[in-house]
């Protein structure tokens, strides 16, 4: 842990950005004065953060900033920890009341399209008599395809791990939609306001849309 965070503070201080090539162990060892052995270590483990990444034969480099290996902890962690559940849905109800009125002022024809194609598949995989499991991939779908115009690529993954833990609640607790047709029904009507663009009815159809995940998580 001592080597991991002198390796963060030399990164810092040495102003490594993305595509930027790490020294070697040796001349690592020497700067810091720590054993190789040790300065490989933590280099698994930055790179187990994705900080880092490693190219064969040709050394190892900063990495994008990217929030993969976070969400991936965070599934975990709802996984294991079922009952923080309701928190979680809070936390996803607050992101989505915030910034849909925003991506609904930025929303065009194109978009709409996008989101209606999205809504016929939901419709169409329903009424096919898919589990909850397997409609959430175009459930998740649709709720990324709201944000395409804000381009936050956080709030996007936010949304792909709340499907992750969702899929999880589905297998493990036997989780199921009150009705499929009020589902759909909800999801038509988000459409409908968002072309209106009419905020206080967006803001209305979304706290309705998650009225049937808060009912099941706080009983």
């Amino acid at each position: 842990d001592v080597v991991v965070g002198m390796l963060r503070k030399y990164i810092l201080e040495n102003k490594l950005t993305s595509g930027d090539k790490l020294p070697t162990e040796t001349r690592l060892s020497e700067v810091l004065g720590v054993s190789r052995a040790s300065i490989r270590e933590a280099m698994k483990i930055l790179e187990g953060y994705g900080v880092i990444s490693t190219i064969h034969g040709k050394g190892r480099f900063i990495r994008d900033f990217n929030y993969d290996q976070m969400l991936d902890n965070l599934s975990y962690n709802l996984h294991v920890h079922f009952n923080d559940f309701y928190e979680i849905v809070q936390v996803r109800k607050g992101l989505e009341t915030y910034f849909l009125p925003r991506a609904a002022q930025l929303m065009n024809e194109a978009d709409f399209e996008d989101l209606e194609n999205l809504l016929q598949k939901m419709e169409q995989e329903s009424n096919a008599g898919l589990s909850d499991s397997d409609l959430v991939s175009t459930h998740t779908q649709f709720h990324n395809r709201l944000y395409k115009s804000i381009q936050n690529k956080l709030l996007d993954s936010l949304i792909s791990m709340f499907a992750t833990f969702q899929r999880i609640l589905t297998a493990s607790q036997h989780y199921k939609k009150q009705d499929n047709k009020e589902f759909l029904c909800k999801h038509r009507n988000l459409l409908l306001a968002l072309k209106s663009k009419d905020i206080e009815n967006i803001t209305n159809c979304l706290q309705e849309h998650f009225s049937d995940f808060e009912s099941y998580s706080n009983r």
